[in-house]
């Protein structure tokens, strides 16, 4: 077919007039769309330009086709910072998703450590590393509550007497660096794919096992105000 290409339309769909109306071809499957030429106008110009269409009814048609997994949505704009491994990693993994990265995004933190900062916004979201973990925090809480409760609970577990080391122990620990290889670019590209969804779980955090290579998501509620 010698039509324009659309980078949103997923592969194997097209849009195009016939007599009579319109047809949207899915696969081998062909379903007729009624919609008059101003309106198909507009709902191809925003299939191949990337924006979104005027036509309330173009509209609609998009967000549908959108529902039905037929269109990706829009690439969202964001603003990875840090410069660590898993920022560079991120970087990499939310380019090849087709994220618009650059000044003016939505604030993404990523650090390697588990010390967020201090005057981090409630609604910016964050990764970091514990331990041998990559933590995402969900859209509905702070990061920094996420991360003094995951610090807390495993605090808790290294002090404890039973496996706290002896000053004069023999012992030996790994020289290798946990953010590399296989883990750091599962995390990335976990992290990204979260990133670049429509709509995250609002109270899900999710942990990547570096070692493992295994995800996981956990409910996280946050922490209520205090009663005045």
């Amino acid at each position: 077919m010698n039509l324009p290409l659309s980078a949103r339309l997923r592969p194997d769909v097209a849009l195009y007039a016939v007599e009579g109306g319109h047809v949207l071809l899915a696969g081998d499957a062909h379903h007729h769309v009624h919609l008059d030429p101003a309106e198909l106008t507009a709902l191809v110009a925003a299939l191949v330009d990337g924006g979104e269409p005027h036509s309330p009814r173009a509209r609609a048609a998009l967000g549908s086709l959108v529902d039905a997994g037929l269109v990706d949505v829009v690439p969202p704009h964001l603003t990875v910072a840090g410069e660590g491994r898993l920022a560079a990693a991120l970087r990499a993994a939310l380019t090849r998703m087709g994220a618009d990265l650059g000044p003016g995004g939505a604030p993404v933190l990523a650090v390697d450590d588990d010390v967020l900062p201090a005057a981090l916004p409630a609604t910016t979201p964050a990764c970091w590393v514990s331990g041998h973990r990559v933590v995402l925090s969900p859209p509905a809480v702070p990061a920094g509550q996420v991360a003094a409760r995951h610090r807390a609970a495993t605090g808790r577990r290294a002090t404890d007497r039973r496996v706290v080391r002896r000053p004069d122990a023999v012992g030996v620990r790994s020289g290798r660096p946990v953010l590399a290889g296989a883990g750091l670019e599962l995390a990335a590209v976990q992290v990204a794919a979260e990133l670049v969804r429509p709509e995250r779980a609002p109270y899900e955090a999710v942990v990547v096992d570096l070692v493992a290579l295994t995800t996981s998501r956990h409910p996280v509620l946050p922490v209520p105000a205090a009663p005045r």
